[in-house]
């Protein structure tokens, strides 16, 4: 569409100069478009002559205001240029054109394109001025926001099922107990940092140009909360003090089943998104999440405590594992589209639409089977089918992903409901666990 034809779409017109003093000014203008030159007729007490010969901004634009608060259908168009007086007007000839539709790319997405240019332009101001100019945010909500803290619950819950295994079998040391915690999430948080960085220098999180706050990445990197030698030193130095625990309980309560098992862990985590084996950009990643949050954390908190495996730690480890590999596999829904593009093969990406949900309901069917069957099986007490309580919210959770499949955006209230299905259903089981010990089920 041509920037004529576009005239009548944007009724609020502006034209944007820097005055003698060095103030920017904005003023309301009519504007029309004519033969490739801008005509522009500022408002009253702005005289063109006094405005000629400056690099002027000349905004088209147009704003719905919602009744309730807020805007909808946000456009602009916007002309760079040097401004001639011509009789009672301004001519200017475009020497750079920019807009953008709400329709086309929604706001989210614009500004996240628009950050990275905006993060150029403050390195070069700050260059010219002598200044660095940093996010204005603490060192500790900035490694909050880095080590995407929040997500520990994925590393405590298993860690809980462990721990309510082992009282049932008539184990438990609460010290021991933290302190496998502890370890595990210094390796959880290197996870993280390591999965943000190398999808960083990969691609990945770059291509994505629709994150949200569960899919594409914390994008430290990117929002420049940290370096990229920064993030390599950080997840280095959480992984070494996370394996140095994982040293002293090897030591204390079994060498060799302790050393493979956080051997294991490391393994999975590094190599989760680490060259060369990139599991996570093989369609491996969601079977390295499951065993990791799964049999790896519940079977390695169970030995630590009892100082042997145990096959009904191995069977509880199985749901845990299952909701935490969906927590995952759902992320991975609206970063479809740009994990393509990265060459990240993730299960989505290899899915067709109706093989992705049908692997979804699967799992979620196969995580509440293993549950009903512990006790039946007689591998723990009946207490754990509280965790059946959850089904109505798996659900939901299978309902929104069918119903927002590809919409990025809409898919955030199920993302979200996922994370809580797989916390409050491992809890349960945790406290079924636990109770059932207490009253000698």
């Amino acid at each position: 569409m041509s920037v004529a034809t576009d005239q009548e779409l944007y009724e609020q017109r502006a034209i944007s100069f820097v005055d003698d003093d060095g103030y920017p000014v904005t003023v309301p203008a009519r504007v029309s478009v004519e033969d490739g030159e801008i005509k522009v007729r500022p408002a009253k007490g702005f005289d063109p002559p006094k405005i000629a010969g400056r690099r002027v901004n000349v905004v088209l634009n147009h704003i719905t205001p919602l009744a309730g608060g807020g805007y909808t259908d946000r456009r602009y168009i916007a002309f760079t240029g040097q401004a001639a007086a011509e009789g009672d007007q301004l001519v200017v000839r475009p020497e750079r054109t920019y807009r953008w539709n709400e329709r086309e790319v929604p706001f989210p997405e614009y500004v996240e394109v628009s950050t990275p240019r905006a993060r150029r332009y403050l390195e070069a101001l700050g260059k010219r001025l002598g200044v660095d100019f940093k996010p204005a945010i603490g060192a500790f909500w900035r490694f909050f926001r880095v080590v995407r803290f929040p997500f520990l619950i994925a590393t405590a819950v298993p860690v809980a099922i462990g721990g309510g295994v082992a009282l049932y079998h008539g184990s438990f040391d609460l010290v021991l107990l933290l302190l496998t915690f502890l370890g595990l999430a210094l390796i959880h948080m290197g996870l993280n940092v390591a999965n943000d960085y190398f999808d960083t220098v990969l691609g990945a999180d770059p291509a994505n140009r629709r994150p949200t706050p569960f899919s594409g990445g914390s994008r430290s990197i990117l929002y420049g909360l940290i370096s990229e030698s920064g993030a390599r030193a950080l997840y280095a130095s959480l992984f070494g003090s996370g394996v140095a625990i994982g040293l002293y309980l090897a030591l204390t309560r079994g060498l060799l089943p302790i050393l493979g098992l956080t051997a294991l862990g490391l393994f999975l985590a590094y190599f989760y998104t680490a060259p060369p084996i990139k599991l996570a950009y093989r369609g491996l990643g969601e079977l390295a999440v499951g065993t990791g949050f799964g049999p790896v954390i519940v079977m390695g908190t169970y030995f630590v405590q009892t100082q042997r495996f145990s096959l009904d730690a191995l069977v509880a480890s199985i749901p845990i594992g299952l909701l935490i590999m969906l927590i995952l596999y759902v992320n991975e829904i609206p970063d479809a589209e740009f994990d393509r593009i990265a060459g990240k093969r993730q299960l989505v990406t290899r899915f067709s639409r109706e093989q992705a949900l049908a692997f979804l309901a699967g799992s979620l069917a196969a995580t509440y089977s293993v549950i009903a069957l512990i006790p039946v099986l007689r591998l723990g007490p009946p207490t754990v089918l509280v965790a059946l309580a959850t089904i109505p919210l798996a659900v939901k959770v299978y309902q929104g992903a069918r119903s927002n499949f590809g919409k990025q955006y809409e898919m955030i209230p199920t993302m979200s409901l996922n994370v809580n299905n797989a916390a409050i259903t491992g809890a349960l089981i945790a406290a079924g666990y636990f109770v059932g010990a207490l009253l000698g089920l």
